[in-house]
Parts: C-alpha cells; sequence; structure tokens
C-alpha cells in the first residue's frame, strides 16, 4: 500500500474547501489588523483594554467552535452516508446549544464588564476603557454565534464558499465604521474604542443576515428550514452529547487556557499586552493555512470514514501528516519574514516593540508545531470521534505543563518575556509529538454514526 494518496481528486477536494477558508479566515484576521491598527492610535492603554476586553469574545468563539466542531463530526460521517434528515436535527441542537451559550456571555459583557475586567489586570484606567468596549460589544454576542455556526456547520459539507462573502462584507463595514466612529469622521461623534465596539456590532449583523438568509434560502443540499428547531430525539442528543461533549470541553479547557495566558501577560504590564495583541495578529495572519488545511481534514477524513472504506481514511490521514508539516514550514518562514513589516505599522513604545520582536522570533518555531499539532487533532483525531484523546492532551500540556510554567516563570520568578511567552506556548511542541503516534496508530478510526 503506498503510503501518501496520489490522486489528483483528492488534492482538488483539499483545495476546494482549505483556500475559502483560509480566504475566510484572512479577511478575519484583516478586521482583527485593522482594529488593532486604528485603536492602537488612541494609546497603549486603550489598545491592551480592548485586547483584554476581546478575551470574553474569544471565549464565546472557543464555545461555538466546539459546539460547531462536535456536530461537524457527526455532520461529515452522515454526509458521507447521504443522510440529511439526521444532518438537519444535529443542526438544530447545534443552533439551540449555540445560542444558550451566547445569551450567557451577553450577561457578563453587559452587566459585569468591570468584574471580567478585574481578572485580567489591576490597572484601573484599563479596566475602564475595557468596560465601556463590553457594555456594547455584548450586544453582538448572539448574532455572532448563530451566524459563525452556520458557518462552520456548512464546511462539514465541504460548502465554504459562503463565509468569503459573509466575512468579506464584515471586513468592509466593520472597518469603514471604525473609521468614522473611532475618530469623529464625516461629522460623526468621536466615540474612540466604544466607536470600535458600535462598528464591530453592526458588522456582525451582516454577517448574521447574510448566513441565515443562506441556510433558509439558497444552501439547496442539507436544506434545512425554521421547522427543524421543532422536533426533538432522545437518541440522538445521546449520541450527539457522547460525540460533542468532549470536543466542546476541550476547547473550553483550550479557551480558559488561553485566558490564565492572558492573566499572566496583563499582569506582566501594558507593554507585554499591547506586544502579545500585535503577535496575535501575526499569528492569526500566517494560520490561516493551517485552518483551512485542518478543516479539510476534519471533513475529506470524516466523509471518507462515513462511507465505510477505511483503508483510504488510513491513506488520507497519513497524507495529512505529510501536509503538516509542509504547512508548518510555510508558518514558519512567513512569520520570521513578516514580523518586521508588521511592526513597522505600530507607533508605539520601545519597551513594547523590543518585547513583540522577542516573541515573534519564538513565535516563529513555536508556530511549526502549532500548525502539525492542529491538523493532526482538530482535523484527523475529531474526524474519526477521537476528541476525548484530544481533550485529555489539551488538560496534561496546556493545564499542566505552560500554563503553571507561565504562572511561575511570569508571576513569581518575574523572567523576561521572551522566556515566559516559550513556556506560555511550549504546550504546542508537547501536542505535537503525542498526536503523530496517536494518528499512525490508527486507534482513534471509528464510525460514530
Amino acid at each position: 500500500m503506498q503510503i501518501f494518496v496520489k490522486d489528483r481528486a483528492f488534492y482538488r477536494a483539499l483545495l476546494v474547501i482549505a483556500i475559502p477558508i483560509a480566504l475566510q479566515n484572512l479577511i478575519t484576521v484583516a478586521v482583527s489588523m485593522m482594529d488593532t491598527l486604528m485603536i492602537g492610535q488612541l494609546g497603549e492603554v486603550q489598545l491592551s483594554a480592548t485586547s483584554i476586553a476581546n478575551q470574553l469574545w474569544f471565549m464565546l468563539m472557543v464555545v461555538c467552535f466546539g459546539v460547531a466542531g462536535g456536530a461537524n463530526v457527526m455532520l461529515a460521517q452522515y454526509w458521507g452516508k447521504g443522510d440529511t434528515a439526521v444532518m438537519r436535527r444535529v443542526m438544530a441542537m447545534t443552533y439551540k446549544l449555540g445560542l444558550l451559550a451566547s445569551l450567557v456571555f451577553s450577561a457578563v459583557a453587559l452587566l459585569l464588564p468591570e468584574q471580567f475586567m478585574g481578572i485580567f489586570t489591576v490597572e484601573k484606567d484599563v479596566i475602564l476603557y475595557g468596560a465601556q468596549y463590553l457594555r456594547v460589544i455584548g450586544w453582538s454576542y448572539p448574532l455572532y454565534a448563530l451566524g459563525n455556526i452556520t458557518i462552520m456547520m456548512l464546511r462539514s459539507i465541504g460548502d465554504v464558499n459562503i463565509s468569503v462573502v459573509v466575512y468579506l462584507t464584515s471586513l468592509v463595514v466593520n472597518t469603514s465604521l471604525n473609521y468614522v466612529l473611532i475618530f469623529g469622521k464625516f461629522g460623526a461623534p468621536r466615540l474612540e474604542v466604544r466607536g470600535g465596539a458600535m462598528a464591530t456590532v453592526v458588522a456582525r449583523c451582516f454577517e448574521f443576515a447574510i448566513a441565515v438568509l443562506y441556510i433558509l434560502r439558497r444552501e439547496g443540499r442539507i436544506k434545512f428550514r425554521l421547522k427543524d428547531l421543532g422536533p426533538s430525539n432522545r437518541d440522538l442528543y445521546q449520541k450527539f452529547a457522547a460525540i460533542s461533549l468532549p470536543v466542546i470541553g476541550n476547547e473550553l479547557m483550550w479557551g480558559l487556557g488561553s485566558s490564565a495566558v492572558s492573566v499572566v501577560i496583563g499582569r506582566m504590564g501594558t507593554s507585554f499586552v499591547a506586544a502579545n495583541s500585535i503577535y496575535n495578529v501575526l499569528n492569526q495572519f500566517v494560520s490561516v493555512a493551517i485552518f483551512g488545511v485542518g478543516n479539510a481534514a476534519l471533513t475529506i477524513v470524516g466523509n471518507t470514514i462515513g462511507s465505510g472504506d477505511e483503508k483510504l481514511a488510513k491513506q488520507r490521514s497519513v497524507t495529512f501528516l505529510g501536509l503538516g508539516v509542509l504547512v508548518g514550514l510555510f508558518c514558519t518562514v512567513a512569520t520570521l519574514g513578516l514580523g518586521p513589516l508588521v511592526l513597522s505599522l505600530y507607533n508605539l513604545s520601545d519597551a513594547t516593540i523590543q518585547i513583540a520582536r522577542g516573541i515573534t522570533y519564538v513565535g516563529g518555531g513555536v508556530v511549526f508545531f502549532q500548525a502539525f499539532a492542529n491538523i493532526c487533532m482538530m482535523g484527523v483525531l475529531r474526524a474519526g470521534g477521537d476528541a476525548r484523546f484530544v481533550l485529555v492532551c489539551e488538560m496534561i500540556f496546556l493545564w499542566g505543563v505552560a500554563v503553571p510554567l507561565g504562572f511561575v516563570t511570569g508571576l513569581v520568578l518575574h523572567w523576561p518575556a521572551t522566556l515566559v511567552f516559550l513556556f506560555l506556548k511550549c504546550d504546542e511542541i508537547l501536542k505535537s509529538v503525542v498526536s503523530f503516534f496517536r494518528v499512525t496508530s490508527f486507534r482513534w478510526l471509528r464510525d460514530v454514526t
């Protein structure tokens, strides 16, 4: 048996899925970059405040990713079987869970903004600006959740082009309104961080409207309709819970771990927070290929398992290992090459720029392992329903190693920011090693339908 897939149809399917998803993520990064560039013009305090405030949105995004990710394991395999009736019921359950979660996050943003900001920083001005931002942007969370879940679920059947339309519209709306409302252009009041939040809320309205109209009016394969939200099926709920809960748990553990990382960074000073927010934009930019190939792995391997061809599923999973190495190398070169260019776009203090330069060098090495681990775990292993293994790895390496080392080196030993950043990201290295052996054992491969 040949190790890697040589069939051109496989690589065409890969590109058809990966390129639109990569483009969608690229547009999303462009939105983040424009936000940080514009708010960064107001000062480091405002940039740090919005960066910390967006940790709440980040946690919601993680929950949505977990809910839709668990659903996609089932959707991809049921699509391989051609059972669209069950797919519609899975989608209905996913929408209900996503809406419930988003309402909880909205309540925190609207009712407890100062308390949330106080988890990450003790600087009063940062808390003040962050609370202003949260009181506005919290209204957009349900719209974001439902629109984003729709787009992610459509990936299970390879329907990815709509995401480009949604996020390109969001880029234009958000960037235009940011310029008008943050700086008070064309007769509008100068609202600064609140203006940035308002621009995002309006952009979320556009995202939601386009995604919902598409799924209800234009999508013609699954044919989901509002009436599908009514029926329930206890057996399907149990299967959904068995598959989705480990995925949701994994995403929550990762998201909470990332928030714990932000606590360390936030309490080491405004310069580290601002530098890290700049690196995050760079990392998101070079990671578009990771998410594109990772989602393609989940869809293609999941569809293959659902069709019953176990031999081909094994071959395709090994092929994605090789692609993980290539994508990782690309991301490393891109991070180191684009780092100086991205830093030149910001007008920040010398201390902030120095920290940003140091963590960019470290990040250039870490992103190779990040790419490999993501494609293996979030793509291949999840396609076979191996979410529990991924959850265990997250618990051990992020919470058992990276977060404790970050707290000790950053808040107890007060080591330099660059070294602390390395320890905070070391879980990616450990996960990449373990995931290689797990994928090649093929013990993860099972039909969950």
